[in-house]
């Protein structure tokens, strides 16, 4: 006989947006919560949390803690002469910033069969600005290292900042967050149902930006915060229908959403990559993470 109940077990994803270098944070609390024995079944991310996602998910969250507390912007992108600024103007590029030092970086850090491998399975977010689809990649879809490089690059493709690349040979795929900062929706719908979501900006925000870079970074805040937003009012009326009874056929629990973000202002902008800074972030990360763990331990 059928048991149309839905299992007990709860099918955990970490969830983990974009916000350039402050994806530091992430580092400490994904730590945090790994200690803490949660065991994820999916870890989905955009942008610089889809880097993070993608070496928690080989197991390398050391080396993701070294590579963060040595790293400096200089090593991710190279600042663009004037010839390339014009190329970018007339249409020769379509980035500002020379990124092969980032993709270097991850042919020398991306282990293919350990993804493969892993019992975490991991997912990329990244928009096609041609056909402006925005779709979930996972470890399922890759069929080469070249092609999870490509998937990679694309997932931390800032526009304007970055180039865009094709995925395929076909699009031009950039950073997801324009769309979809958080794949909250893509984690339910894979089915996950205990969700933690490191988010990289503070709940209160009061800062001015003061020259054309913070500017330029805090527009890019404005969409990634708004992203962010829609997808948890998502989750938020995902439960309100199953309460409902309008959602039976996914024969689902609530969803429980479990949201951590810096308690204080991250003073840096998304493309300033200090070593000194990054392991002040990853410090803040784990000592926040302990203690929202420890306050809803006690709830």
């Amino acid at each position: 006989m059928s048991n149309s109940q839905p299992s007990t077990k709860y099918r955990k994803a970490l969830i983990l947006p974009g916000g350039g270098s402050r994806g530091a944070y992430q580092v400490g609390a994904s730590k945090a919560l790994l200690e803490a024995g949660i065991d994820f079944d999916y870890v989905f991310g955009t942008s610089i949390g889809a880097l993070n996602a993608t070496m928690i998910a080989q197991n390398s969250l050391l080396r993701l803690t070294e590579l963060w507390s040595n790293v400096k912007s200089s090593d991710i992108f190279l600042l663009p002469s004037a010839a390339q600024i014009g190329n970018v103007i007339f249409g020769h590029k379509l980035g500002l910033l020379d990124t092969s030092p980032l993709e270097n970086l991850l042919w020398r850090e991306i282990d293919l069969p350990k993804l493969q491998s892993s019992p975490m399975k991991a997912g990329w977010c990244t928009t096609d600005m041609c056909s402006l689809e925005t779709k979930l990649f996972t470890i399922d879809d890759v069929l080469s290292k070249q092609h999870l490089i490509n998937i990679l690059m694309a997932t931390a493709a800032i526009p304007i900042a970055f180039p865009p690349q094709q995925i395929n040979g076909d699009g031009l795929w950039v950073d997801g967050g324009i769309v979809k900062n958080t794949p909250l929706d893509h984690a339910i719908k894979i089915g996950a149902d205990e969700i933690y979501m490191v988010l990289l900006n503070p709940e209160v925000i009061n800062e001015c930006p003061t020259n054309i870079f913070k500017m330029m970074g805090r527009c890019f805040d404005v969409v990634l915060d708004a992203s962010a937003r829609r997808e948890i009012d998502s989750a938020q009326l995902y439960n309100r229908l199953l309460e409902s009874g309008s959602k039976e056929s996914y024969g689902r629990k609530n969803v429980n959403l479990h949201i951590f973000q810096p308690k204080n202002p991250v003073n840096t902008s998304l493309l300033e990559i200090d070593p000194q800074r990054s392991k002040a972030l990853i410090k803040a990360g784990y000592l926040d993470t302990i203690e929202q763990l420890a306050k809803n331990s006690g709830n």
